[in-house]
């Protein structure tokens, strides 16, 4: 995350203390993010979890209700109960430029082909929504158009104002990552208790808004021993990544997700005989048909089935938003402190126990952006680069029961141990702060 170049406080809830805050240690932090995980739920459950999230944000100047940026899950119910719960107006702005996702003339385009044209709710149980304004039904909404977004910050926060006044929500063109500034700086201009949005690219947009901290530098990276690499996604573009692996990781196991759904158990005890030392990749065979409606299924069957041997490696990759979650929600871990980002979107955290988890959006990365990631926590600690002098655990640690890791991963931190925290890519509110606590 970006936060850690502007502030030294960034920190991700994975979820709210019982009733319904944020912890103390939280709150002192300058950049909050609270995991709703709420994408696949039904209508009225996320919008509680959503408006609970809002209450624990409440205070901050400015808030960003972050939306998966292909649309899915409870995007209107979620919006609806945030700007009840905080007595704000809407602004949404879902471009996420640098991914090719832009919206133009209301539309969610993907590398140039509109949404509902593309394959990308292929897992999904309901035909990709047309536009943005359709995916914000029952909604009232109004289109503030790319011309206006060209015309600068005075236009927008007019167009915004106006809206506003109306009491529907404003939706944005943006096509570019200065548009999405443009936005932002609009909605502040507009009210100074701002409600935005949007991706993952509008909550950068409001933490580079912040004014720098002497102290915010980013952290240094740890050296790992051992990775486990897991692809939860469906992503067209994963194919392409695995096979840069080839030949680099140690063990590379692909799962036919059928297998999967009828035997969770299979897995789990292949992955007993496999070392923990290098890197060691668990995938959805891209290959291999899913049936539509699965997804759930299939992110809960592999969160089973790997949870009892995370804590064998010294760091996990989690790629998917909701198999990153399922899987920390069976390790008991709660919180994650923001260490780095290696690029956009592939996050490294820490867990109070000191464990490292790198988390990245399914659909995120070039064909190559595996094999670095890797590379920089490995360093030259894959196959093809020669034997390791690290010492290898056995296999035999493969088989503690997921309670132990459970209570090995989320336990706190000994003395001089750094805190941790991270974030799967599903529904979130992101709330940074114009001034310290």
């Amino acid at each position: 995350m970006r936060a850690l170049l502007r502030v030294s406080r960034s920190t991700i809830l994975l979820g709210l203390a019982p009733e319904g805050g944020t912890r103390d240690a939280d709150c002192a932090t300058r950049v909050l993010t609270v995991d709703t995980h709420s994408r696949g739920l039904e209508a009225a459950a996320a919008a509680t979890r959503a408006a609970a999230a809002a209450a624990a944000v409440s205070a901050a100047p400015v808030v960003v209700k972050k939306i998966d940026s292909l649309l899915r899950g409870n995007v209107a119910a979620e919006i609806a109960a945030v700007a009840q719960q905080l007595g704000r107006t809407a602004v949404v702005a879902v471009s996420n430029p640098a991914l090719g996702r832009v919206v133009r003339d209301g539309v969610l385009h993907v590398e140039g082909t509109p949404l509902h044209e593309t394959d990308l709710w292929q897992v999904e149980t309901s035909p990709a929504p047309t536009s943005v304004q359709q995916a914000l039904r029952p909604l009232r909404t109004v289109l503030i158009s790319q011309h206006t977004v060209d015309a600068g910050t005075d236009a927008v926060a007019q167009a915004v104002h106006d809206i506003a006044a109306s009491g529907a929500v404003a939706v944005c063109d943006a096509a570019t990552e200065a548009d999405l500034e443009t936005i932002h700086a609009a909605a502040i201009a507009t009210s100074s208790r701002a409600l935005l949005v949007g991706s993952g690219a509008m909550s950068d947009t409001a933490v580079r808004a912040l004014t720098p901290e002497h102290d915010a530098a980013p952290a240094g990276l740890p050296r790992l021993s051992s990775l486990l690499m897991v692809l939860g996604t469906r992503a067209s573009a994963v194919a392409a990544q695995l096979a840069q692996l080839a030949g680099k990781a140690a063990h590379i196991e692909l799962i036919d997700p059928a297998r999967l759904l009828a035997d969770p158990r299979a897995l789990q005890a292949r992955l007993e005989e496999v070392t923990a030392h290098g890197l060691v990749v668990v995938a959805l065979d891209p290959a291999a048909a899913v049936e539509s409606g699965d997804a759930s299924r299939l992110v809960a069957a592999l969160a089973d089935a790997l949870a009892p041997h995370v804590t064998c490696y010294e760091g996990v990759f989690l790629t998917g938003g909701e198999t990153a979650r399922a899987a920390l929600d069976r390790l008991g871990v709660t919180s994650l402190s923001v260490l780095a980002e290696l690029e956009r979107g592939t996050v490294v955290s820490q867990t109070q126990a000191g464990h490292v988890v790198v988390t990245r959006p399914g659909s995120f990365g070039a064909a190559d952006s595996l094999v670095r990631t890797a590379r920089r926590l490995l360093g030259t600690d894959l196959a093809a680069d020669g034997t390791s002098q690290t010492t290898t655990r056995a296999a035999a640690n493969a088989t503690a029961t997921a309670a132990t890791a459970a209570s090995q991963l989320a336990a706190p931190a000994t003395a001089g141990t750094q805190s941790t925290q991270r974030k799967p890519a599903q529904s979130r509110l992101v709330a940074p702060t114009k001034e310290n606590p």
